[in-house]
C-alpha cells in the first residue's frame, strides 16, 4: 500500500519502491441498478441532442484516463462528477479512492487528503477505506503532520480486516509518526514490535516484502542517532566531557548496527538512506567535538598562556578525531557504489555526493604531516548475508 513519500527533515522517507496500490473498483456484493442521467443540449442547427450516462460509465472513462497517466483530467472530468452527481452510487467510494491515489502518486499530497478522507467518511468499513487509511497516513507523514499521521495509523491498526502486509505497514507508519514527534522511546518500541511481527511472518514460511522491515529498522536506527546527537558536551573537565562522550559513542555504535541491519533487508533505497546516515553520524560527531567547550587546563596558566593552550588543544583534538572524517568518507563512497550498482534513483544519492565532496575537501584541509598513528581502527560493515538481529 505504499507509494513515494517526499523527504522529510526527520525520517527523510525516501521514494522507495514496493507493492503498488491498484486503482479501486466497485464491490460486487450487491447488484443494483445505477441511476441514469439524461442531459439535453442544443446542436449547431438547433436540434435537440440527448446524452445519457450513469456513474459506471463515468467511472470507466475516468479509469481509462487514469491508466494513461492523465490524473487531473480523470479527477475533474469524471471522478468529481460521480461524487457530486451520484452521491448514493456504489462507484463513489472507488472514485474517491482513485482520485486520492492518482493525486498522491503525482505528488499532490495536499490535494489527495480530502479524497482519502471522503472514503473514510462515506464507506468506513469498505476495502477502499482499509487502503485509504494507510495511504492517508503516508501522505500525512510526507507533509510532516505527525500528530494526525499517528492518529490515522492507529485507526488503521484497529481494523480486523488488515492483511498481514497491511498490518506491518500500519505498525511501521505508527513508528515513523512517533519518530517525527520526537517520541524516541515509543518509536523504538514500535519499530521493534514491527520487526518482531515481520520475523514472525518469516517463521511461518511467508515471504513478506522487506520494504517495511527495512523502514522499521531505519526508524530504530534513527531513534539511536537522534538521541546521540541530542547529547551536548558540557563545559567542564575533560573527565566530565569524556563521560558524556562515552554515552554518545555507544549510541552511535548502536545506531550504526541498526543501519547495517536496515541494509541487510536488501531494499536499495532504504539501504541508501542508511548508508548516508552512517556517514552523517561521523560527520556530525566530528563537528560537535570540534565545537565543544575546551576543558580547563590541568595546571594554572597565566592569561598570556591560555590562547596558546586553546590553540594547541584544538590542533591536537583535530588530529585525534580525524579518523571520523575518514569513516564518513568511506561509508558515503560505499553508498554511492551501491547506488550505482542498483541504479536506484533517490535524493539520498544527491545528498551523499554533495556531502562527500565537502568531506574530502575538509579532510584535505585537516591533513598534516604528523600522520595518524593513534587513529583507531575503522569499524567494519557487517556482511549483507548475516542475520539482522534487529
Amino acid at each position: 500500500m505504499r507509494r513515494t513519500i517526499p523527504l522529510t527533515s526527520l525520517v527523510l522517507l525516501a521514494a522507495c519502491g514496493g507493492a503498488t496500490p491498484r486503482p479501486a473498483v466497485p464491490g460486487d456484493d450487491v447488484i443494483t441498478m445505477e441511476e441514469m442521467r439524461i442531459v439535453a443540449t442544443t446542436g449547431g442547427e438547433g436540434e435537440t441532442l440527448l446524452e445519457s450516462y450513469d456513474a459506471g460509465q463515468l467511472f470507466e472513462r475516468g479509469t481509462a484516463l487514469l491508466q494513461r497517466g492523465q490524473c487531473r483530467e480523470a479527477v475533474e472530468r469524471y471522478y468529481d462528477r460521480i461524487i457530486s452527481e451520484f452521491p448514493s452510487s456504489r462507484y463513489v467510494s472507488p472514485a474517491l479512492y482513485n482520485a486520492g491515489l492518482c493525486l498522491h502518486e503525482g505528488g499532490e499530497l495536499e490535494a489527495s487528503i480530502p479524497y482519502y478522507e471522503g472514503v473514510l467518511d462515506r464507506a468506513p468499513q469498505s476495502r477502499d477505506a482499509r487502503h485509504a487509511t494507510l495511504q492517508l497516513a503516508q501522505v500525512l507523514l510526507g507533509l510532516e503532520r505527525f500528530d494526525r499521521a499517528l492518529a490515522v495509523s492507529e485507526r488503521a491498526l484497529l481494523r480486523e480486516d488488515l492483511s498481514e502486509p497491511e498490518r506491518l505497514e500500519g505498525l511501521t507508519r505508527r513508528g515513523q509518526a512517533l519518530l517525527g514527534l520526537g517520541r524516541y522511546p515509543d518509536a523504538e518500541r514500535q519499530a521493534r514490535d514491527a520487526l518482531s511481527y515481520y520475523r514472525m511472518q518469516e517463521r511461518r514460511a511467508a515471504v513478506p516484502d522487506p520494504y517495511f522491515a527495512a523502514a522499521s529498522n531505519y526508524v530504530l536506527a534513527e531513534t539511536m542517532r537522534m538521541r546521540s546527537e541530542d547529547m551536548d558536551l558540557p563545559e567542564g573537565s575533560a573527565q566530565e566531557q569524556h563521560a558524556i562522550l562515552d554515552q554518545r559513542a555507544r549510541l552511535v555504535l548502536d545506531a550504526q548496527r541498526e543501519y547495517f541491519n536496515t541494509i541487510r533487508h536488501t531494499n536499495a533505497e532504504w539501504a541508501a538512506a542508511a548508508g548516508y546516515r552512517i556517514g552523517s553520524m561521523y560527520d556530525h560527531l566530528w563537528r560537535d567535538l570540534m565545537q565543544a567547550p575546551i576543558p580547563p587546563p590541568t595546571e594554572q596558566l597565566d592569561a598570556t598562556a591560555i590562547p596558546i593552550y586553546e590553540t594547541e588543544y584544538r590542533s591536537e583534538l583535530a588530529r585525534h578525531i580525524r579518523p571520523l572524517l575518514r569513516h564518513a568518507i568511506r561509508y558515503w563512497e560505499l553508498t554511492l557504489l551501491m547506488v550505482e550498482r542498483t541504479g536506484v534513483r533517490t535524493e539520498w544519492a544527491d545528498r551523499t555526493r554533495d556531502d562527500l565532496e565537502r568531506m574530502r575537501a575538509l579532510l584535505l584541509d585537516q591533513t598534516d604531516p604528523v600522520g595518524d598513528e593513534e587513529a583507531p581502527e575503522e569499524p567494519e560493515a557487517a556482511p549483507a548475508g548475516e542475520d539482522s538481529g534487529a
